[in-house]
């Protein structure tokens, strides 16, 4: 006896498989029916619709990134330009912050205090 077909009771003494087989299908549908499906639709809308539902957001927007630069591809290197020039102004302003002059004060031509 399992869970899937409660009535299953060994091998099939009497011969009448056709009829076995069909009380089998039966409650297996029934189970798959109440037990199976709702937990599976459940797990879909928690989990998986949103993921999905992301990906195909993320895809779109790199697909019509992608089809703008190939369209257009001046704007295309002139955006990455000024997206290289901006990070290297970043670097440069950054630069005194890393040094080891940062936080001290100099006096007399640049000595250490």
């Amino acid at each position: 006896m399992n869970r899937i077909f409660p009535t299953s009771s060994g091998t099939n003494v009497s011969g009448n498989w056709k009829t076995k087989a069909k009380q089998h299908i039966k409650t297996g549908k029934k189970f798959i029916n109440k037990k199976v499906i709702p937990v599976a639709a459940k797990n879909y809308k928690s989990y998986v619709a949103p993921t999905v539902g992301l990906f195909k957001g993320a895809a779109n927007i790199a697909t019509g990134v992608g089809k703008l630069a190939l369209r257009n591809p001046g704007i295309a290197i002139g955006s990455s330009l000024i997206w290289g020039a901006k990070n290297a102004k970043k670097a440069k302003a950054n630069k005194w912050f890393n040094s080891p002059m940062t936080g001290q004060k100099l006096k007399h031509n640049g000595r250490w205090i």
